[in-house]
């Protein structure tokens, strides 16, 4: 296993940092993790351990970084993540997999921005900036542990992120949720994979539920594993017995998309 850190973008380089990590025979497929922390804390080195696990079976992993709340609010964090997709992609030939072969897995806030990825269709300009040369930044699949698929939750850390309250800007908080933006991708959705406790209180079973029944209702592919007594943000290690169970789960969605 090697493990290359690199900066994908020459702007904000301090920021938006991406770690690779190659597997000796790589699959052909590729993991982009996302780390959650409110949109404001938080790094790429949350999802090490699972990459290496995934790594290990084959996976070509990549866990980014990017610019957090409150010096940027929305949507410097798309933009920071559509770039690490665009590196991704174009890294495919160097690292042994395929550029159309890049799933996207997200926590709390980072599975927000991993659904982000995934409703934001190609050549959509929302989050696009003078490097994002290729607007296709749709992933092949999505994974999101415990997401934020609303931002309509009346949380100050919601405030934080976008920079005004939903009273002030119900537009904005509705083209950056991604439960609201399904219809925007007029089939084009990719599958998707949520894995949510019951016992959240902050991104709650129930929100979750809602955009995988939507996503179904819509002629989508969504499945959501319900995971008994279980809190916010479990998702980091393959320690316990939820972080086993889910891993697990996520290789058996990826095998069904041939990834």
């Amino acid at each position: 296993m090697k493990h290359v850190e690199t900066a994908y973008s020459s702007e904000y380089a301090e920021h938006r940092l991406i770690d690779f990590f190659v597997p000796d025979r790589p699959n052909g497929a590729c993991l982009l993790f996302i780390h959650g922390g409110g949109w404001s804390a938080g790094n790429k080195r949350q999802w090490h351990s699972v990459a290496r696990y995934f790594c290990e079976r084959g996976y070509v992993c990549a866990s980014a970084g990017y610019r957090l709340a409150p010096d940027y609010v929305f949507p410097s964090q798309l933009e920071d993540v559509r770039l690490a997709m665009q590196y991704v992609k174009r890294q495919a030939t160097a690292y042994g997999y395929a550029a159309d072969a890049v799933a996207v897995v997200g926590s709390s806030a980072g599975g927000h921005l991993a659904a982000m990825l995934a409703t934001v269709p190609a050549g959509d300009p929302l989050g696009a900036t003078a490097e994002l040369t290729d607007l296709n930044t749709v992933p092949r699949a999505a994974i999101c542990y415990c997401p934020v698929t609303t931002l309509f939750m009346k949380r100050d850390f919601v405030n934080v992120f976008m920079g005004a309250t939903a009273e002030e800007a119900p537009e904005r908080f509705r083209i950056a949720s991604p439960v609201h933006r399904l219809d925007r991708m007029e089939g084009a959705l990719p599958p998707f994979l949520f894995l949510q406790g019951d016992h959240d209180p902050t991104t709650t079973l129930a929100d979750t539920s809602d955009m995988c029944g939507k996503i179904n209702a819509s002629g989508g592919n969504a499945d959501l594993i319900v995971l008994p007594g279980v809190k916010h943000g479990f998702g980091y290690g393959t320690e316990t017995a939820a972080q086993q169970l889910s891993v697990r789960y996520v290789e058996l969605f990826l095998q069904k998309y041939g990834l």
